[in-house]
C-alpha cells in the first residue's frame, strides 16, 4: 500500500463527528454512551423546543364561545309583586350570580374542597395536569387535580372527553383565563357552573333546592356540604343518605381549618346541615301550568325570540297576575255545584281597565290534566253578553235610551225587505219597550230591530274597537288556527242576539273597555321582562290604551248596563255592595251561560260551557236547575270572585253620564207599535215611533241632583222611570219584589234572563225572580240570547 493512501485512512478513522456520538477513541460499548456534549446539547434542543412548542400552542388556542348549555341560565315567571315565583322556563335549571351574592363561607368551602393554591396559582396544576397525561396515555384517567379555573374551563368552554387534545387546551385557556380575569371572577363563574344534584347547575339554585335559601346566605355547614357534592353530585340525594357525603363533608372542613379560613373551635361546632326533601310535586299543577302557557306564548311573541332562547335566556318575566285574585278566582269557580255533567268547562278572566293587564283568570281544574285553557283558548257562543255592543252603536249614531222598541214575542221584523221572525226568550212578550228597559230586561226584539236599524256592520266594529278579536279567514278556519280571532263575528243582523263565538279573554277585554269609560288597553299578562344578573330591562308592557269611544257613549252604556245589576236580569250582583255593571247571557240550546261585568276599577268574564270531544253540547240540568242562564250560576261566580278581589279596594262611582253625539238617527224600519195613551215623556226625551229625529237635540236626558248626595246616583229607580217613560207599559217603576208593571206582561226582574221559575219559587209558568219572588208574566222570563232563532246571511247573501 503506497504511504499516501495509509495516512488518508488513519486520519478518516481518528476524526471525531460534530456530537462526537459513537465516541471516538473509546473502545467498546461504552463508545455509545452519551457524552457530556451530547446531553448538554440535547438538554437544550428539548427545552427549546417545548418552549417553542407552548409559545405556538398559546398563541394559536383562541378561548372558544361559551358552551351553550353552560350560558344557559333558567328563566323564570314572577306574580306581579315580582318576588314570588309562578314557573320557570328552563332546560337546565341554572341561575347565575354575583361572587358578592355568593356567601364568604361557600367561597371558603369550595376553595377547601377543590383548590386550595386557588389564590397563589397561575391558573394550572402542573401535578395535576401530569397526572391527566398519564392517566389518558394508559387509559386509566380518574380525574381530579386540576384547579379551579381548570374546572370552570371544562365546564363553561370545553366538554367532559378524556382526551390529550382536550387537556391540552384546558391548559392553554385556563392561562390565558387566569390572565384575563379576576380571581373573584373565575371564582364566581364557576360556582355558577358546577352541577351540585337535583337538576341543580350553579350554586344559586343549589342553594334554594336544598335549604331553601339564596347563596348569600348559606352557612357554613351548607357550604361544606355543597363543596363535599362538587366531586359526586349524583352519589346520593343528601335529605335521604347523607352518610354518602360525610367523609368529603369532614375533609373539606379539615382544609377549611388548615387554610385559615375558620377556626379548630368554629370547626368542632360544624355539622351536617338538615336538607330538605326533594320537592317532587309537578310545579305545573292547578292553575300554574296555565299561567306558565300562557306567559311563554305571549313572552315569546314580545320579545320574538325562539323557545331555545327563552329557556336558556335567564330572563326574570313579572306577570300582571295578582296571586291572591288567582286563588279567589280558582276558590269562586269551586263554589259551583259539584254534580257537574260529562265535559262541563267555566272560565274566568280579570282586568284592570287602567292597564289591560289580566289579574287573574281560570284556566281548568288542573293543567297536568287539561292543558287547553278554557278562559283564554276556547269559543263559546257570546248570547246576550254581545247586545252592548249594539247598544254603543245606537248611541254612537243617534240612538237613545228613551226610544221604543217592539217588546212582543214573536214579532216579525222588516229586516231590509226581509221578514225576520224574532222570539224572545220563553215567550216573554212585552209591549212597547224602550232601549233601556230593553237592556235591563235582555229583550231581543227589541234588540234584533235596533240592529237592524243602526247596522249589524256597525255593531261588528264597535265589537272589534272594544277588545274582540277580527273574525277568523277561511284560511284560519280551514288551518284550525283560530287562537287569534272569533268565530261568526259577521256582519248579520242576528249578531246582536249572540251567535259569534268569541273568547272569554276578548270579552272580559271589551267590558274593560266599557268600564274605563271607552278606553281599550292591550290585554296583557306581562308588565316587564328583565335579564340576566344585572337585571338589565329588555321589554315593559305598553299600558297607555287608546280611546275608542266617546265619554259620554261609555257613560251611558255603564248607566245602562248598571240598571241590568239593579232592577234586571244581573240584579244578584248587588250582592257586591258597590256600584256595578254588567250584561248575561245565555245562549242557543243553553250551550253556554255568561255574567260579563265590571266596577270602575275591574272588569270580570265568567262563562259555562260543556262540551265533548270537541263539540259543544246543552248544559241541561244542573245543580237543581233544569236550565243554566246567566243570571244564575255565572253571576253568582262573579260576585263571589269580585268580593273578595275587591276587598279593600276603594269604591268608586261610575262617570256621570254627559252629552251625548248629537248624530241623525238611521230611520228604523221595525217601530214600536203605537202604545196605549199615557202621560208625556220627560223632556229630552224621544218617543221614536217614526224612528226618526224631531228635533236636533239629541243629548241624554240628566237629572239634576236635588243635593250633593244625589250626585252620580244614576241608578235611582225614579231616574230609571224617568228613562223608560211609560213606554213599555209598565208605570216607570220596576219593581225588585216580585210585582209587575201595568202593561209590560214582565218587569225587569220577573224578566229577566231566563232565571225566572228556576232560581226562585217562580215555577215554570210564571217568571220567578232573581230574589225568588214571582211575577205574572210568560214562561221563563225574558233573556234569550239567540232565542234559537235561525242564523240568517247578512243582506247580499
Amino acid at each position: 500500500m503506497a504511504k499516501g493512501q495509509h495516512t488518508a485512512k488513519n486520519i478518516g478513522r481518528n476524526t471525531k463527528n460534530l456530537l462526537n456520538y459513537p465516541r471516538a477513541g473509546v473502545s467498546g460499548w461504552t463508545r455509545f454512551l452519551p457524552s457530556i456534549r451530547i446531553l448538554v446539547v440535547g438538554g437544550l434542543s428539548l427545552v427549546i423546543a417545548l418552549c417553542v412548542a407552548f409559545a405556538v400552542g398559546y398563541a394559536a388556542t383562541d378561548i372558544p364561545e361559551p358552551n351553550l348549555e353552560a350560558t344557559g341560565q333558567t328563566s323564570t315567571i314572577y306574580y306581579s309583586d315580582g318576588k314570588t315565583p309562578i314557573g320557570q322556563y328552563k332546560v337546565e335549571d341554572r341561575k347565575s350570580v354575583e361572587i358578592d351574592e355568593i356567601s364568604e363561607p361557600m367561597q371558603k368551602a369550595a376553595i377547601a374542597a377543590e383548590d386550595t393554591s386557588f389564590y397563589e396559582n397561575r391558573g394550572i396544576s402542573i401535578k395535576g395536569l401530569s397526572r391527566a397525561v398519564v392517566g389518558v396515555a394508559t387509559n386509566q384517567y380518574a380525574g381530579g387535580g386540576s384547579t379551579i379555573t381548570q374546572q370552570y374551563v371544562k365546564n363553561f368552554y370545553l366538554t367532559n372527553e378524556h382526551s390529550l387534545d382536550r387537556k391540552v387546551k384546558e391548559m392553554f385557556i385556563s392561562l390565558k383565563i387566569d390572565q384575563q380575569q379576576s380571581k373573584d371572577e373565575i371564582l364566581a363563574n364557576y360556582l355558577n357552573t358546577i352541577y351540585l344534584g337535583r337538576r341543580s347547575y350553579g350554586i344559586e339554585v343549589a342553594a334554594q333546592n336544598y335549604f331553601d335559601k339564596p347563596a348569600s346566605e348559606l352557612n357554613v355547614s351548607e357550604s361544606a356540604l355543597l363543596a363535599a357534592m362538587i366531586q359526586r353530585p349524583g352519589a346520593a340525594d343528601p335529605s335521604d343518605n347523607p352518610e354518602a357525603y360525610e367523609d368529603r363533608f369532614n375533609y373539606v372542613v379539615k382544609n377549611m381549618v388548615d387554610e385559615g379560613f375558620i377556626t379548630e373551635e368554629q370547626a368542632a361546632k360544624v355539622e351536617m346541615p338538615t336538607v330538605q326533601k326533594q320537592n317532587k310535586e309537578s310545579s305545573l299543577s292547578g292553575q300554574k301550568g296555565y299561567m306558565w302557557d300562557f306567559v311563554r306564548r305571549e313572552a315569546l311573541a314580545k320579545l320574538d325570540i325562539d323557545e331555545a332562547q327563552l329557556d336558556r335566556g335567564g330572563y326574570n318575566i313579572v306577570t300582571t297576575f295578582d296571586k291572591d285574585r288567582m286563588k279567589a278566582a280558582e276558590q269562586a269557580i269551586k263554589t259551583l255545584p259539584q254534580d257537574q255533567p260529562e265535559g262541563m268547562q267555566a272560565g274566568l278572566v280579570s282586568i284592570d281597565p287602567d292597564d289591560g293587564g289580566i289579574e287573574a283568570f281560570y284556566g281548568g281544574k288542573n293543567y297536568l290534566d287539561q292543558a287547553f285553557n278554557a278562559s283564554t283558548q276556547s269559543h263559546v257562543q257570546a248570547g246576550s253578553t254581545f247586545k252592548p255592543f249594539a247598544l254603543v252603536a245606537g248611541l254612537e249614531n243617534g240612538v237613545r235610551l228613551t226610544d221604543t222598541y217592539p217588546g212582543a214575542s214573536p214579532t216579525t221584523l222588516n229586516n231590509d225587505g226581509t221578514p225576520w221572525p224574532v222570539r224572545n226568550f220563553g215567550g216573554s212578550s212585552y209591549g212597547p219597550v224602550s232601549l233601556l228597559k230593553a237592556t235591563q230586561s235582555s229583550i231581543n226584539t227589541a234588540y234584533a230591530a235596533l240592529n237592524v236599524q243602526v247596522g249589524p256592520d256597525k255593531t261588528v266594529d264597535v265589537a272589534e274597537r272594544a277588545g274582540l278579536s277580527a273574525n277568523c279567514t277561511d284560511k284560519e278556519m280551514e288551518a284550525g288556527d283560530t287562537g287569534g280571532c272569533s268565530i261568526g263575528l259577521t256582519p248579520n243582523p242576528s249578531n246582536v242576539l249572540g251567535t259569534p263565538s268569541v273568547k272569554p279573554i276578548d270579552m272580559a277585554s271589551a267590558y274593560a273597555t266599557f268600564a274605563s269609560n271607552g278606553v281599550h288597553h292591550e290585554t296583557h299578562s306581562i308588565k316587564k321582562i328583565t335579564k340576566g344578573a344585572e337585571d338589565e330591562e329588555v321589554y315593559k308592557a305598553e299600558t297607555k290604551g287608546k280611546r275608542v269611544f266617546d265619554k259620554a257613549v261609555a257613560a251611558e252604556t255603564s248607566y245602562a248596563l248598571s240598571q241590568v245589576v239593579q232592577g234586571g236580569s244581573g240584579s244578584y250582583a248587588q250582592n257586591l255592595g258597590r256600584p256595578a255593571a254588567g250584561k248575561t247571557g245565555t245562549t242557543n240550546e243553553n250551550k253556554a251561560a255568561w255574567f260579563s261585568g265590571y266596577t270602575p276599577n275591574l272588569a270580570t268574564s265568567v262563562v259555562l260551557y260543556r262540551e265533548v270531544d270537541g263539540k259543544q253540547l246543552s248544559i241541561g240540568a244542573y245543580g237543581g236547575r233544569g236550565e243554566v242562564t246567566g243570571g244564575s250560576f255565572p253571576v253568582q261566580v262573579w260576585t263571589d270572585y269580585m268580593q273578595t278581589a275587591l276587598q279593600g279596594e276603594k269604591v268608586e262611582q261610575f262617570p256621570a253620564r254627559g252629552e251625548l253625539p248629537d248624530k241623525p238617527k238611521p230611520k228604523n224600519s221595525n217601530p214600536a207599535p203605537a202604545p196605549k195613551p199615557e202621560p208625556k215623556a220627560p223632556s229630552g226625551s224621544n218617543d221614536g215611533s217614526d224612528g226618526e229625529d224631531e228635533s236636533p237635540k239629541t243629548k241624554a236626558p240628566i237629572e239634576t241632583p236635588k243635593d250633593d248626595e244625589d250626585k252620580n246616583k244614576d241608578s235611582d229607580g225614579d231616574e230609571k222611570g224617568k228613562e223608560e217613560g211609560s213606554k213599555d207599559g209598565s208605570d216607570g217603576k220596576d219593581s225588585e219584589d216580585g210585582s209587575s208593571g201595568d202593561g209590560g206582561n214582565n218587569d225587569s226582574d220577573n224578566g229577566g234572563d231566563g232565571d225566572n221559575g228556576s232560581e226562585g219559587g217562580g215555577g215554570s209558568g210564571e217568571g220567578g225572580s232573581e230574589d225568588g219572588s214571582s211575577g205574572n208574566g210568560p214562561g221563563n222570563g225574558g233573556d234569550s240570547e239567540d232565542g234559537g232563532l235561525p242564523v240568517i246571511p247578512s243582506p247580499g247573501g
